[in-house]
């Protein structure tokens, strides 16, 4: 993904179909949600990956930024860092 975006950040296309939405989130500059052969939302990542949006396009209720319950352990993906987030750390 970090590849993809140095190569868009440097004006080339990439279109990516992604089912895992936190990739999504954290990468893509625009997104275009798809359910039942037709276009939901698009937009930003903050303004398509929405409680009701989401809930709507996957047919059942989901929320946003809500960690699961608290006696099953829940990775965070984002929260790790990258080999190039520990270089601009340092």
């Amino acid at each position: 993904m970090d590849i993809a975006k140095t190569y868009a950040r440097s004006g080339g296309g990439v279109i990516a179909v992604m089912h895992d939405l936190n990739l999504t989130a954290r990468y893509a500059d625009e997104v275009t949600i798809l359910s039942d052969g037709q276009v939901k939302a698009q937009g930003t990542p903050a303004d398509v990956l929405t409680d009701p949006i989401l809930s709507d396009a996957y047919g059942c209720t989901l929320r946003v930024n809500v960690a699961p319950d608290p006696t099953v352990p829940y990775i965070l993906p984002h929260a790790a860092s990258t080999a190039s987030d520990r270089k601009v750390a340092s």
